[in-house]
């Protein structure tokens, strides 16, 4: 069973148990054409809150950084990466414990984020997006201007 955790902001997330860490999901279907043939996995996901944005941190073995698609549409945030299989040619598995497929995942963010200033890096396998806060707009008094 999931646990939840609460942060200091008060945003809840949850935790897997040790047991289900480390198996791979399927990616939930919701509507649309799957454009490739294959499985698609959900990746396992970290995020944590900073006080300039956040960082999320995605397990996405075998993806490589030509093969990564990531938008931020309004509060959408989108990640999909492709991976090869490089199963040798001419052979049929026999038995498979690992499976190859593409990983895709969508979070809808909360707040106001810069989409301009979004960093990823992919190193050994893990995939780091640092996601900036948006900066806020400073007060202002507004003239009035008088009708006649």
């Amino acid at each position: 069973m999931a646990k939840k955790m609460q942060s200091a902001t008060g945003q809840q997330a949850q935790t897997e148990p040790p047991d289900q860490a480390e198996q791979k999901l399927p990616a939930e279907q919701q509507g649309g054409e799957r454009t490739r043939s294959g499985r698609t996995f959900r990746p396992r996901v970290d995020i944590r809150e900073t006080e300039r944005g956040l960082v999320l941190q995605a397990d996405v073995p075998g993806a490589r950084a030509d093969g990564l698609t990531i938008t931020l549409d309004r509060r959408a945030l989108n990640v999909h990466a492709q991976v090869e299989d490089h199963a040798p040619q001419g052979y049929s598995p026999v038995y498979q414990e690992y499976q190859v497929g593409d990983f895709a995942c969508d979070f809808t963010l909360s707040g106001d984020f810069d989409s301009d200033r979004i960093e990823a890096s992919l190193t050994n396998g893990v995939l780091r997006l640092t996601v900036p806060r948006a900066e806020q707009a400073e007060a202002r008094t507004i003239k009035i201007k008088a009708g006649s």
